[in-house]
């Protein structure tokens, strides 16, 4: 299917501006194309004049236009263009409007505070896997929060503080005042929430820079392996103590730590005052990270707004479709394999030590699974894991992809995810290797015997395949011995 445009997204932030590149289809699929980011500080000096300063205008307009360029170089077909908190809060936002639509060419809209909060509810919602959550979005100059309950938006504030300008408004008392004058004012706008008492104990997903940047901090302390940040998770209670810590430190000293850039080191406890004030409020438990948030908000609104509410039924499903198209998956194939290795997987249920978890991932690994032949038919299941771990794919947790990944490749040293992956070869070459068609395979519970049509004939071949070697790891692993009938089991 051609793409039906390539559409850029600009997101001018109170701090930072964005630009996102899509390819969006007919079926409402898309693959990411291009994106890239600079701090631009547009809210600086806005606290104290009450319009966005000259200097910072010239950063976001200089910053705009290159943008622009990137993207007529990639052939943007469709402009859509917001400008959030700064913006709505200056006194000179006609002014600014009209600057930037006459330098760039691009019309901006500004968004409303609530509809700031619906944009990043969306981004998070489809690409997030969790049905109660208190999502938030710390900005520059404000602060979202979402109420999301069984995947709908009850409810949804935005307050005019954020990380930027919380610091110009106190940054001159001292540190450690300038965060409990910035503590104390969002937890003063908070209280005046009724609809917050419905999150109490809810998880936070948080998008934004500050909620990255506390998320790298944290996988900096706990020793862990740098991974993806979407979907990762710390203990609400880790943001007291680590800003207690930056609290004591000077901003030269925060730069050089890793997962705060140099850019954030001055803005980051003040952000973080922000969340404590909002755990405080509700008192989670864990802290979700979302990488996705207003621009992927805006192309889902896009994509799916046409037809309906633009929310996903399954984030998983959705999000595999993407990951086919993107790399130019047989689907037919995939639904053969994915078809036969679900059927071995429940005939071997009643004595199986394999649960409900295992099996969506085996049907994950056996959607995705042929990838791989994109890069290069050889060494195509290691090109496919390659895939899994190296893209975006949302649904599941990231521990849950590290073991699709394992299944597909069959590399791992868990016994549970050598199962999987040996009945993903299983179903692989019996479907397409020896190409037995889905009815001429039978089971027979008791003995663990897989009965296959064909006969003496079909069995002589099996030596000669490629992956004929399966047939002795699925006996050896699984307990799965196969007879060769000649007459349809």
């Amino acid at each position: 299917m051609e793409r039906n445009e390539r559409l850029g997204i600009l997101d001018l932030g109170s701090n930072s501006c964005r630009m996102s590149l899509f390819d969006t289809f007919q079926d409402s699929t898309y693959r990411p194309v291009y994106e890239v980011k600079q701090n631009v500080r547009l809210a600086e000096g806005l606290a104290e004049h009450g319009g966005l300063t000259n200097a910072s205008l010239l950063r976001a307009m200089y910053c705009l236009k290159r943008f622009v360029h990137i993207g007529q170089l990639y052939g943007v077909n469709r402009w859509i263009a917001v400008a959030t908190a700064a913006v709505r809060q200056a006194n000179n936002r006609e002014d600014v409007l009209s600057l930037l639509e006459r330098e760039t060419g691009v019309t901006f809209r500004v968004l409303t505070g609530d509809e700031e909060a619906r944009y990043g509810y969306l981004g998070v919602i489809n690409t997030v896997a969790l049905n109660h959550a208190l999502v938030f979005d710390i900005g520059g100059a404000s602060s979202e929060l979402c109420l999301v309950l069984n995947r709908q938006l009850l409810n949804a504030i935005s307050i005019p503080f954020g990380a930027l300008n919380l610091r110009e408004m106190y940054g001159t008392l001292g540190e450690e005042k300038a965060v409990e004058r910035a503590y104390a004012t969002v937890a003063q706008a908070l209280s005046d929430v009724p609809w917050l008492a419905q999150a109490y104990s809810l998880p936070l997903i948080g998008l934004g820079g500050t909620a990255r940047a506390i998320a790298k901090l944290h996988m900096g302390d706990a020793g862990t392996e740098w991974t993806r940040l979407h979907g990762y998770s710390f203990p609400a209670a880790y943001t007291a103590s680590k800003l207690r810590e930056l609290q004591g430190m000077s901003v030269s000293k925060r730069r050089k730590i890793k997962g705060i850039a140099k850019h954030r080191a001055e803005i980051i406890t003040s952000g973080m005052a922000v969340l404590q004030a909002i755990i405080d409020q509700v008192h989670p438990a864990i802290v979700y990270i979302s990488r996705n948030g207003i621009r992927e908000g805006l192309l889902f609104d896009a994509l799916l707004g046409q037809t309906g509410t633009p929310v996903v039924s399954s984030v998983l499903a959705y999000s595999v479709s993407n990951f086919q198209r993107q790399f130019e998956v047989d689907r037919n194939v995939a639904a053969i394999v994915t078809t036969a290795a679900l059927r071995l997987f429940d005939a071997m249920q009643s004595d199986s030590d394999l649960g409900q978890e295992d099996r969506i991932i085996l049907w994950t690994a056996a959607q995705i699974e042929g990838a791989g032949t994109y890069v290069h038919p050889e060494n195509a299941a290691n090109h496919a894991a390659y895939l899994v771990q190296s893209t975006y794919l949302y649904g599941l947790s990231n521990e849950q992809w590290a073991r699709v990944g394992h299944v597909v490749s069959g590399k791992t040293g868990d016994p549970r995810c050598s199962k999987l992956s040996v009945l993903l070869r299983l179903a692989r070459w019996l479907t397409l290797e020896l190409g037995v068609p889905l009815t001429d395979i039978g089971w027979i519970t008791q003995r663990r015997e897989l009965t296959i049509a064909g006969g003496a004939d079909l069995q002589a071949i099996v030596p000669d395949t490629a992956d004929g070697k399966v047939v002795e790891d699925a006996q050896r692993l699984l307990g799965i011995t196969l007879h060769f009938s000649e007459t349809t089991p």
